[in-house]
């Protein structure tokens, strides 16, 4: 994995209180996550579903020519998950469900353009 997710975890830590996890898929679907402490949630069969729906909604983007899909948002009674598309990688942020999703998507945006600077 070309992303640790402990180190997304960390980046983002300061600016984003309520990050429970950060979960990293790549293209074969194995993953990695990083927690905070206490927060406990099924990380196997997450990474597994989640991959699959993200490849969905990338395959629907492209058969109905909108493109590439680069994020996806899902907001449920308990959570915020932000996945942010690296390449072939799925970064996968989850957050409480009281997360401002305008400042998460902010500061995720912010960690994208500074990842891609410091690899071009």
């Amino acid at each position: 994995m070309r992303f640790q997710s402990s180190s997304l975890f960390n980046s983002l830590r300061q600016t984003i209180p309520d990050l429970k996890a950060v979960i990293v898929i790549d293209g074969a679907g194995e993953f990695e996550f990083h927690r905070q402490p206490g927060f406990e949630f099924d990380a196997d069969t997450f990474a597994a579903e989640y991959a699959t729906l993200f490849r969905i909604a990338q395959r629907t983007a492209e058969d109905t020519s909108l493109g590439n899909a680069s994020e996806h948002i899902m907001v449920t009674e308990q959570a915020i998950l932000l996945a942010q598309r690296f390449g072939e990688e799925i970064a996968v942020f989850l957050c409480g469900s009281t997360q401002h999703l305008g400042r998460l998507r902010y500061e995720v945006g912010l960690l994208v353009r500074k990842i891609q600077a410091s690899t071009a």
